[in-house]
């Protein structure tokens, strides 16, 4: 009989989902024990692991599961290795790793500048640029001047037999589970998407996710789909100050990180309409002072391509309330009271900046409204057995960093409605709900992992 031990998670939209949140949850859970981690992952996607303590730990090719020193750690063939990130991610993390080996496969490629410099040439529909599709390009065609990794301290390279008699040993232990971590989400997929030519460079699902690792699907245990109320997309501007249009989320509308910060601060979905329910001091002088005090990059995030001609009469309330929200972050300055939108009878009319950075450009994501109908695909393709809804705070701030039992808190009308809703729509159940960066913070609906 096949031994199902495998357990899979996966992004179930455009990536940064927090991932490596779930990874670390399920790796810690000694009710499961996880004997063994595998990743294909690439240096273009980066997975934020932070611990109880707070500790923040970057991942790109090494599994999350190194928190867990008991762990067999596996490095795959579809994973593309750039030696300067490697290194430096190694000497972040060796502290976790302590004498454990890392098992690379042989085939796993090397980045190099050339690699960089042809994305650069050629993708224009967005990208991170880090050369990881024009490298497993040149593995596809079987180019000569193709490197392969050759090891790095612990992390040693092991022949194809060696690599999964190694993996195999821990597939056919009965008293353990493998943890298989995805990179990206699955509404980037190459082919499965609906999103091509605004994808990454591979297939993004569970199947791709077996097969990239040479494991049968007969041996999948459990799928964890992780998603967020609100998907996020890597920014339309380059760190060179382009614009290169990098894709939507399906038919969600775009929304702005003003959206969010308000609609979580009063407890309402955040569509541009509730704006209008507010009182207002947006008024021409403010809007010169809030133009003026703006940087290029501000407006050309606000504005697009036709930030030069802006006049004030253009300037609508959520133009303003962004551009004061980015002059302050400018600044340093995540907590304001805006001058822009009157929310004095408020107790605390502070307002909050929940914006995002991604983890390899360092620029501001672009945060969408959930087409569900997209995530109802990724959901078909994937078959998940939960949902992990983490970024749960997005939707009411009341819930950030609580941690216990669904049963424990007095869930308001508009959530309750809200869960029915995704869990209906998708025919998945949600069994945990992610309320901070931290690994325990989150609210239990039910057991993650069911075990047999």
């Amino acid at each position: 009989m096949v031994n199902k031990n495998i357990i899979c998670v996966i992004d179930g939209e455009a990536g940064s989902c927090g991932k490596a949140k779930v990874c670390g949850q399920i790796a810690l859970d000694e009710r499961l024990n996880i004997i063994a981690s595998v990743t294909n992952s690439m240096p273009n996607a980066g997975h934020t692991f932070v611990s109880e303590l707070g500790e923040t730990y970057l991942f790109r090719n090494i599994p999350v599961a190194v928190v867990n020193p008991n762990v067999k750690l596996f490095i795959g063939p579809s994973s593309v290795i750039d030696m300067d990130v490697f290194r430096k991610e190694y000497e972040e993390c060796e502290s976790l790793l302590g004498n454990r080996q890392i098992y690379v496969h042989e085939l796993v490629p090397l980045v190099e500048d050339r690699h960089k410099e042809k994305e650069k040439e050629t993708i224009k529909s967005g990208s991170t640029y880090h050369g990881c599709a024009a490298c497993n390009q040149e593995k596809i065609i079987r180019d000569p001047h193709l490197k392969f990794f050759k090891g790095y301290k612990k992390a040693i390279v092991l022949t194809n037999e060696e690599w999964l008699n190694e993996l195999y040993n821990c597939l056919d232990d009965s008293n353990g589970m493998v943890l298989f971590e995805g990179a990206q989400g699955a509404g980037l997929s190459l082919n499965f998407s609906g999103n091509f030519p605004y994808v990454t460079s591979r297939n993004i699902n569970v199947s791709n996710m077996l097969q990239e690792a040479g494991v049968s699907p007969r041996r999948l245990h459990t799928t964890v789909m992780v998603v967020r109320p609100f998907p996020i997309r890597i920014n339309d501007i380059t760190n060179e100050g382009k614009f290169v249009f990098t894709g939507s989320y399906g038919s969600g509308a775009s929304l702005t990180w003003s959206n969010i910060n308000i609609g979580a601060k009063l407890g309402f979905y955040p569509t541009a309409f509730d704006f209008d329910l507010f009182d207002n001091m947006l008024n021409d002088d403010l809007k010169n002072k809030l133009l003026n005090a703006s940087e290029k990059r501000s407006l050309m995030q606000i504005f697009g391509e036709r930030y030069k001609d802006i006049t004030l009469s253009d300037i609508n309330l959520i133009d303003a309330l962004e551009m004061e929200r980015l002059i302050y972050k400018g600044k340093g300055i995540r907590e304001y009271v805006s001058k822009v939108i009157d929310l004095s009878h408020l107790d605390d009319p502070t307002l909050r900046d929940l914006s995002e950075m991604t983890s390899v450009t360092k620029l501001e994501r672009k945060i969408f409204d959930l087409d569900i109908n997209k995530l109802k695909s990724s959901v078909r393709i994937n078959d998940p057995d939960c949902l992990y809804l983490n970024f749960f705070q997005h939707l009411d701030l009341e819930y950030e960093k609580c941690c216990g039992d669904y049963k424990e808190f007095l869930i308001n009308r508009y959530i309750k409605e809200y869960l029915n809703w995704l869990e209906s729509s998708l025919g998945v159940d949600i069994s945990t709900l992610g309320t901070g960066s931290k690994n325990n913070e989150y609210i239990k609906r039910r057991e993650l992992i069911i075990l047999d």
